[in-house]
């Protein structure tokens, strides 16, 4: 009879059917973990669960070869960046009101402080600015300053920078807010391919530096450093408004300022 064969046949169908489904599911677990990078190229990515962070190094739960959880602690200064999805209220709290986002990231940056991800990064800028825009510079000033301890050999490193810029800017003191980045603006003209944390750190010195040469009446120059922002530097949507925003109130008041 025919059946035997035909069972055969349907037979091997399913089983690379199946074969085929164990490996895609298999590929979703993986691609689902969190991965570290290593500054050694001849280690390979580890995957698994980062559970934390704290005394410069990362805690994270993998497999060993028998397939049993493995809790392992590794040195942040051994690794070149990890791969893993930022906790789902960030998102929610991007672009929310100061008094929204401090009770929301204020938990997630204590936590993930270190973490070489540039969503830590972020939340850790937005938690700052978010403290300067409550008039709490004290809380402000300290989110910059461990910015230059956790982040000192990464573009991340030079926020606090940044950082310490803004409130000399708030505070009037326009001449030290412009010694401040005068460094970084000269290293973004050099750059002509920013990476994102870099976008973010050259997009923060140049609205400083926009607004001390508005101070000024270097309205042209003022113009250009807003523009610089929208134009190359736009990797944080957050920044890139604020520049747009910036460059508008300039034109609404110099309608005749244009820029060489």
């Amino acid at each position: 009879m025919a059946i035997g064969p035909w069972y055969m046949c349907c037979r091997g169908k399913i089983r690379a059917v199946f074969a085929l489904l164990a490996f895609f599911s298999f590929s979703l677990s993986l691609h689902a973990q969190d991965k570290i990078i290593f500054t050694d190229p001849a280690k390979s990515p580890l995957f698994g669960a980062i559970t934390g962070v704290s005394d410069g190094r990362i805690s994270i739960d993998t497999k060993d070869s028998s397939g049993n959880t493995a809790k392992l602690t590794i040195y942040i200064s051994d690794i070149q960046s990890v791969v893993m999805p930022p906790p789902p209220e960030v998102a929610k709290v991007k672009n929310a009101p100061p008094a929204t986002a401090i009770p929301v990231l204020e938990p997630i940056v204590k936590q993930w402080a270190g973490l070489p991800a540039d969503w830590t990064t972020d939340a850790m800028s937005q938690l700052a600015d978010a403290y300067d825009a409550q008039n709490q510079s004290d809380k402000s000033a300290a989110i910059y300053a461990e910015f230059g301890k956790l982040y000192a050999n990464v573009p991340a490193g030079q926020e606090s920078i940044v950082g310490q810029a803004k409130m000399d800017l708030k505070s009037g003191n326009y001449a030290a807010a412009l010694a401040a980045v005068q460094s970084l603006v000269t290293q973004a003209n050099a750059n002509i391919a920013p990476s994102a944390p870099e976008g973010r750190l050259f997009a923060g010195a140049f609205l400083v530096y926009g607004q001390c040469l508005e101070h000024s009446g270097q309205f042209p120059q003022a113009l250009e450093a807003y523009l610089t922002v929208k134009t190359m530097f736009y990797q944080n949507p957050a920044l890139a408004d604020q520049a747009d925003q910036l460059a508008k109130a300039l034109l609404a008041h110099h309608q005749d300022v244009a820029v060489d």
